[in-house]
């Protein structure tokens, strides 16, 4: 009987979860809403209601979970979120090994999507890669030699608040200027609906989807909001490739499954704010995985907690 790893994916929202085998192929896949209220009780119920049943048809040798908020790998304790009310400080490795008494793997989500592109994703092969997810705010983390870039206090990778304009816009986080103000999906939306408002049409919702659809039709607002966000973008990953060389960048988010065009605009501007000593013919990726990402992660390094994978 093909052993398996049972994956979740908690974000605030929803609970994607799903079954990866030993080759990493992925053989079943679901979700559910993630709880709302009494999140220390209620989360661990949920996911070993959803083990318990997988085990009934399938063998099960391991659990991954990538969660939303910091995490302490090491633990398995999620140190602090700010998308699930209560859920910090909860020791869910510990809870789900005393459950199961089976290996379990607990990391960020943007750092198991990471892990995933260069499992069976975008990156295959590559060891020094930097991983962002545009939304919201901007996502990411930094594998070097192909290893997880975690920091003293696993606090490490937090590109969406480096600095990319002295003294710009505040920032939840209590700065100024920072890259995810200017090159998130929500910057993007929230600088066309300014720039609209200016021209007396009144636009209260859109998406960033929307929006690259717009420029594609010529709109000329959409174009010049769009040319703006590129070279933000730009701006932010420039310091990054003269901070580490990256061998790629790749990018998710809904924004970045929109065709090839945003990705080629950024490969085209990011030459313009390097030395020439680090073009390369492609820098900049799309994911390939998309939502399914961090569950290849969460899997991969159950796999390699089991010594089922040496690479």
């Amino acid at each position: 009987m093909v052993e398996n790893i049972v994956c979740f994916d908690i974000g605030g929202t929803f609970i994607k979860f799903g079954l990866i085998n030993r080759d990493g192929h992925l053989v079943y896949k679901d979700k559910v809403p993630t709880p709302k209220s009494n999140i220390q009780k209620l989360l661990p119920e949920l996911l070993a209601e959803k083990i318990k049943k997988l085990q009934n048809d399938f063998l099960i040798a391991g659990i991954g979970i990538s969660s939303c908020g910091l995490v302490n790998h090491e633990t398995g304790e999620i140190l602090f979120s700010n998308n699930i009310p209560d859920y910090s400080g909860m020791k869910l490795g510990e809870i789900l090994f005393n459950l199961f008494k089976l290996p379990v793997s607990v990391e960020n989500d943007v750092k198991s999507a990471c892990i995933g592109e260069m499992w069976k994703g975008a990156i295959q092969g590559k060891k020094d890669v930097v991983f962002l997810t545009l939304g919201t705010g901007i996502g990411s983390t930094i594998i070097i030699d192909g290893k997880i870039v975690s920091g003293s206090r696993y606090l490490a990778g937090e590109l969406g608040h480096t600095v990319i304009i002295n003294n710009g816009r505040s920032c939840g986080c209590g700065r100024r200027g920072c890259f995810e103000r200017y090159a998130s999906t929500s910057a993007l939306v929230s600088d066309f609906i300014d720039e609209k408002n200016k021209n007396s049409e009144v636009i209260k919702k859109i998406s960033g989807e929307e929006i690259l659809a717009l420029v594609e039709e010529g709109d000329s607002i959409a174009t010049a909001v769009y040319k703006n966000f590129i070279n933000y973008i730009s701006i932010g990953l420039s310091n990054i490739v003269h901070l580490l060389n990256p061998e790629a960048i790749i990018i998710g988010g809904g924004i970045a499954e929109q065709g090839d065009r945003f990705i080629q605009d950024i490969n085209s501007e990011i030459k313009k704010e390097t030395m020439p000593i680090y073009h390369q013919e492609t820098l900049v990726f799309p994911s390939i995985l998309g939502n399914d990402a961090g569950l290849y992660g969460a899997c991969y390094l159950t796999l390699k907690k089991l010594n089922y994978l040496h690479v």
